[in-house]
């Protein structure tokens, strides 16, 4: 049981230790804690005991240790505002028009990695709370189309491709049709359902030949399901990591699995999450979550990867600044993307 003049001293070594990166003594703390030199040195045995705090070398002082630096979070931290200088920094940036979803969350992405200095993950609203929202193709010359799906979120997924010679004009407007009729408006759960069972049985009564609409089929929505992942600064994390580089690496070159890792921390309903030295191939690094608005389509999620030794205090109170900024422009995005305009990455 921590008491609340331990809980005080823990939270004064974690602010100190955050702002020099020295081993913290007893001395160091008699003008902030009302108590003696050796009440303060017995509490910090205390909290040692405990595996609060730790020695460093041959030093008296001492350091939070990952399971102090966890209870600091969920017990002793409160999300101050930000600076003036961070508040500059992200309204500057954001200052500007934007009319791809993908350009406002690779910013958001960026900013948070600059001003942290950690590794920054965006990630959209979970798949299985979207749906197809639209369907369309677009001539681009005499041999090529592009194939648009807009998700719910406004994300938008696009596949060139060439007509098959098996199929006419006529064949393509009722292959639009086709999936205006039975995929649009439908979770992409239920649309990864259908192009399974139901899309093959109707293509079979539309078109002559079966396997060429078949393959038009898979190699439009091919990339429908897997989700996207927004990176920045990801080699930053090796500015901190002492050991294990070569599956770090793995790790973090592997979008799928950082996804899921994400996911993972964030599968409750809080809306912040610290994970302090996780488990395996994240072992002695910190995956700390904020979730943010998605006006009208959900929850969207910034994770940052680094280092135990954090400024907790200034890194969540950025990830609290950019997720209010980003839920802002995003309002204004989904206001240009409701006049029934779209984004075509290609």
């Amino acid at each position: 049981m921590v008491t609340k003049r331990q809980e005080q001293i823990l939270n004064l070594i974690v602010s100190l230790y955050a702002k020099d990166h020295a081993p913290v003594g007893s001395k160091a703390l008699l003008e902030m804690v009302q108590a003696s030199s050796a009440t303060i040195r017995n509490d910090m045995k205390a909290l040692e005991e405990l595996g609060y705090i730790q020695k460093e070398h041959s030093s008296s002082g001492r350091v939070p240790s990952a399971s102090g630096y966890q209870y600091y979070v969920e017990h002793g931290l409160s999300i101050e505002e930000f600076s003036q200088n961070d508040l500059f920094q992200v309204m500057k940036a954001f200052d500007k028009e934007f009319y791809r979803l993908s350009d406002i969350l690779e910013l958001a992405a960026n900013v948070t990695s600059d001003l942290t200095g950690l590794t920054t993950f965006v990630l959209n609203v979970p798949q299985s709370e979207q749906s197809l929202a639209s369907f369309e193709t677009v001539m681009l010359d005499s041999h090529s189309m592009l194939a648009v799906s807009r998700l719910s979120s406004g994300e938008v997924r696009s596949a060139q491709f060439n007509l098959p010679r098996s199929m006419t004009e006529k064949d393509l407007e009722v292959f639009v049709e086709m999936v205006n009729e039975r995929l649009v408006g439908k979770t992409l759960l239920d649309v990864h359902y259908r192009l399974r069972t139901e899309i093959p049985q109707v293509v079979q009564r539309y078109f002559k030949v079966t396997a060429d609409a078949l393959k038009l089929v898979d190699h439009i929505f091919a990339e429908l399901f897997i989700e996207q992942l927004t990176i920045a600064g990801r080699s930053k994390i090796f500015d901190y990591a002492t050991d294990n580089h070569a599956e770090l690496y793995k790790l973090f070159s592997d979008d799928q699995r950082m996804l899921h890792e994400i996911r993972e921390v964030t599968q409750d309903e809080e809306l912040r999450s610290v994970r302090i030295d996780g488990v395996g191939q994240l072992s002695r690094v910190s995956l700390i979550s904020q979730k943010f608005v998605i006006p009208y389509r959900g929850l969207g999620t910034i994770a940052l990867a680094g280092p135990i030794d954090l400024d907790y205090q200034r890194i969540l109170s950025v990830l609290d600044l950019v997720a209010k900024v980003l839920s802002m422009k995003l309002a204004d995005y989904y206001r240009y993307l409701d006049g029934n305009h779209y984004e075509i990455r290609t």
